[in-house]
């Protein structure tokens, strides 16, 4: 054994571990949301508290405010997934790897925009869980 070894910590992260705590946090963000939508939702729809997003009201229509709220969940842990290994591996299939103008673009643009994209989203979550979360404490204090 020589003195230059390399023990587990003195290793660099592989891409995949710097990614994994952005999905991670990613897939918690999106149930929050769908925790808290439902608990706005259900217990002070009489004060007034709505769904926004159309496409979510034509569900809670259909399948309900649980339904709604499931399927938000399962829709926003997929994108997230999907996010997170494009970040990591580039698109599965080569077709995919194309700009606005269908010209080819190379992997690590792929990886680097989805990076960009994850992080962006979870932003957005962020706002979003915030906001429900906002709702929900003013709509308790009526």
């Amino acid at each position: 054994m020589t003195a230059t070894t390399t023990t587990g910590f003195d290793r660099e992260p592989t891409y995949r571990q710097i990614i994994r705590p952005f999905w991670f946090t990613g897939a918690l963000l999106m149930m929050l949301d769908g925790l808290t939508t439902w608990i706005a939702l259900t217990f002070h729809a009489e004060a007034g508290a709505r769904e926004g997003n159309p496409i979510a009201v034509w569900a809670i229509d259909h399948i309900g405010v649980a339904g709604m709220c499931t399927l938000k969940v399962l829709i926003g842990v997929a994108m997230m997934y999907r996010l997170a290994s494009t970040a990591e591996r580039g698109h599965k299939f080569a077709w995919l790897n194309r700009g606005l103008l269908l010209r080819k673009r190379p992997s690590w643009k792929v990886r680097r925009n989805a990076a960009w994209a994850l992080a962006f989203s979870l932003f957005l979550m962020g706002v979003v869980v915030g906001n429900n979360l906002r709702a929900i404490i003013n709509l308790s204090a009526q």
